[in-house]
């Protein structure tokens, strides 16, 4: 079976997606701060700043998962935080590509995450595509840009496959999101965001590492997709969904756009914004989402949770 390193394998994503791969017979490793061989999947040290990478992890690499990145709804966007987000991003991409072609070593596919924040942050009727162009406007719109302009110089100057993978809200068990909704409809306090019409384009983990484990054994899949379910849902969807699965009424207004505004600044736009993105291109090459509603998705989510809990 191949090896696939993947960067950014600690996060919420990469350790799912690890855990898929090795139940598939994978090998897995990651590029970590800190080299640990002997860890249960083994560690290479890279350094973003020092421009360093463990060059044995490259040479066991036949794909590598490029997943690194400063979380982008943490907190306001200040200069300092958009540098980070950009860099961790662009910048770690760039020197994976820099040191292959150093080391003269080519893998079979680079597989990036990029996000639906390539077509900017607005709300209309407009369902997006693949081929529509990237918001230069906007600072999402602009950065996917980048991540992506970068992935694709895998393939025009070493000839690697390259697919970039736009990835909208992911739902897991462990996602912030999740928490961060169910307490206040516990506590009889749901409510939408804002207009609560802007679209959520959301995707089940589950589904999200299949699209991944797809790209990497498709040698036909190259460019970007829309790693989103089929059903289009709004904020207000979502919320109302989630608090009949918890068995709680939703009867209070909506929270106004200034309240996130005030507290988030430009960052807002991820929670207040959103249109339609369509998922038919990733469907096109044969794969079937598991969850394709958002009330599924979030049975799976919230059972899994119980179950969790139960085991404690």
């Amino acid at each position: 079976m191949k090896t696939v390193l993947i960067t950014g394998g600690s996060g919420m994503i990469g350790r799912h997606l690890s855990d898929r791969l090795i139940e598939k017979g994978y090998d897995v490793i990651w590029l970590s701060r800190e080299k640990h061989i002997k860890a249960e999947i083994p560690r290479y040290k890279w350094n973003l700043l020092a421009g360093e990478i463990d060059e044995e992890a490259l040479e066991e690499a036949d794909v590598i998962v490029h997943l690194a990145g400063v979380g982008i709804a943490e907190g306001r966007w200040t200069e300092a935080r958009k540098r980070m987000i950009v860099g961790s991003r662009v910048r770690s991409a760039h020197l994976i590509l820099d040191k292959l072609k150093a080391m003269d070593t080519k893998v079979d596919a680079f597989i990036s995450a990029s996000a639906i924040g390539y077509y900017g942050a607005e709300t209309t009727d407009r369902v997006f595509i693949e081929d529509d162009p990237h918001d230069a406007t906007d600072f999402l719109g602009a950065t996917c840009y980048n991540w992506e302009e970068q992935a694709k110089q895998f393939t025009s100057d070493l000839g690697i496959r390259s697919v970039s993978i736009r990835t909208g809200v992911v739902l897991s068990k462990e996602s912030e999101l999740i928490k961060k909704a169910i307490l206040p409809i516990k506590w009889w306090l749901g409510a939408p965001l804002g207009k609560g019409s802007q679209y959520m384009n959301w995707i089940h983990i589950d589904d999200l590492c299949d699209i991944y484990i797809k790209a990497i054994e498709d040698e036909t899949m190259q460019g970007a997709y829309n790693a989103v379910a089929p059903e289009y849902t709004t904020n207000a969807e979502f919320m109302k969904t989630m608090a009949k699965l918890l068995g709680k009424p939703m009867f209070l207004p909506r929270v106004p756009e200034f309240v996130f505004r005030l507290f988030l600044g430009e960052a807002a736009q991820i929670i207040l914004e959103g249109s339609r993105i369509s998922s038919q291109k990733i469907s096109n090459t044969g794969f079937e989402f598991k969850y394709k509603t958002i009330h599924d998705a979030l049975k799976a989510i919230l059972l899994k949770r119980k179950e969790k809990k139960s085991q404690r």
